[in-house]
């Protein structure tokens, strides 16, 4: 990449950026991305080294993505939906979801909205590869690998950010995308909550005897959802929630024990697994950052909430985040030019905060009470809960509107993320 730089040639030019990224992952470089695209200088932090010679003719990776048409309108927006297009994807017409206690069951179709699908499951891989494709263009961003940050200091004018080796940047505004972890977000000293769910989630993918009909298919039981998710004809990328304890031994299992254990979790809905590929597995945690801004420092993504991800929500949330920061930004800049008015003050930055906190909120409180629901933990709860789901798959006003909500978005979008292009079916491509 022409654009990847040393931390001693920044030091020698003694300049303040704009924009600051600190993680290289989907919501990192998509506001890096978003931010450039809008004029800004940007230098994007990745301690990870790149991988842009990665092809997908090699094996299926084991984390996926489900994105909502909000996500594919961020992509399409920023040029590089058409780079995700080229590669391997589904996009998935149906959800069909049942628990094997009961004859209870629901279904979506994108027919039921009038829609042409109700998203695309995609390797995060080619996601993040169509981004550091468009990034390794973009004049405006800068590319520093392998650096780790010792300290933030958030002083009257500018983020002052310290490296290991004591050379110190400056920027108008810090953006922590650096995960559930988040470094940034203990180095300016912003606490959060956390609730462990004492379950697990193992992730991979899978040959099935049977197509999936470019459906997801979700089925509940006492040990916890699993799914399928449509990648390929055959290829389904599988989501399987176990108690946290049975993590290490679901990874150690050897292919042919997998296959059956993945059958049986099943139900055989997709006949026998014919194939096994890379497996990863990790605990399942909500997180919550107490605030997401303070003057020039912002967090966005998993390093501001974490949410239970039955429904696919996480990595959506967080594109939400990212484009709801540069428009604020964006519309502060341009309001406030003339003034010469610092666009990264803390009362800016407390309007995306506003806009994106309590929806995200909102969403996580919304998984739990979905996991609460589907737990089967006695025969009274258990009886009513599957009077519900008969009777919520027969009531399509109320059903199509959740599924809208899912795929759309809700309340005021970013206007990267507005439906203003027109979708075309396309089932999925191998």
């Amino acid at each position: 990449m022409k654009n990847i730089v040393s931390l001693e040639s920044l030091q020698n030019q003694n300049k303040v950026w704009d924009v600051v990224i600190v993680g290289g992952g989907m919501v990192g470089a998509t506001t890096a991305l978003a931010f450039a695209q809008q004029g800004f200088s940007v230098l994007l932090l990745e301690r990870q080294q790149l991988n842009l010679d990665w092809s997908e003719e090699g094996d299926y990776r084991p984390r996926v993505s489900a994105l909502t048409r909000a996500s594919e309108n961020i992509f399409r927006s920023l040029g590089v939906w058409e780079t995700i297009q080229n590669h391997r994807n589904c996009a998935f017409t149906d959800m069909h979801i049942w628990e094997d206690i009961s004859a209870a069951e629901v279904h979506f179709s994108a027919k039921d909205i009038d829609e042409p699908n109700l998203g695309y499951v995609v390797e995060n891989d080619i996601v993040v590869n169509a981004l550091w494709q468009a990034i390794a263009d973009h004049d405006n961003i800068k590319v520093l690998l392998g650096e780790s940050i010792s300290a933030v200091n958030l002083a009257d004018e500018t983020a002052d950010i310290t490296f290991s080796n004591q050379i110190m940047l400056q920027a108008k505004l810090l953006v922590g995308a650096d995960g559930a972890l988040s470094k940034t977000r203990e180095l300016v000293g912003i606490d959060h909550t956390e609730h462990e769910y004492q379950q697990c989630a193992i992730v991979g993918c899978v040959e099935t005897e049977l197509p999936h009909q470019a459906t997801c298919w979700q089925r509940y039981q006492q040990t916890g959802p699993f799914a399928f998710l449509s990648m390929a004809n055959n290829v389904s990328s599988i989501a399987w929630y176990l108690p946290v304890e049975k993590m290490a031994w679901a990874l150690g299992l050897n292919a042919e024990d997998f296959k059956l254990a993945i059958e049986q979790a099943s139900g055989l809905k997709l006949g026998k697994i014919t194939k096994v590929y890379e497996r990863a597995g990790f605990p399942l945690v909500r997180r919550h950052a107490n605030q997401y801004v303070l003057p020039h420092f912002a967090l966005v993504g998993d390093a501001a909430h974490t949410i239970h991800p039955q429904a696919g929500q996480g990595v959506n949330l967080g594109l939400l985040d990212a484009a709801a920061l540069v428009e604020t930004v964006v519309t502060a800049r341009d309001a406030e030019a003339q003034d010469q008015k610092d666009w990264s003050r803390k009362s800016v930055l407390r309007r995306y905060e506003r806009w994106r906190k309590g929806d995200n909120a909102i969403v996580q409180r919304s998984m739990e009470g979905f996991d609460w629901l589907f737990k089967q933990e006695n025969e009274s709860k258990n009886s009513l809960r599957s009077s519900f789901i008969s009777l919520g798959n027969k009531f399509l006003t109320v059903k199509n509107w959740l599924v809208k909500q899912a795929l759309n978005g809700r309340g005021d979008l970013p206007t990267l993320a507005k439906q203003k292009y027109k979708t075309t079916k396309r089932l999925n491509r191998g």
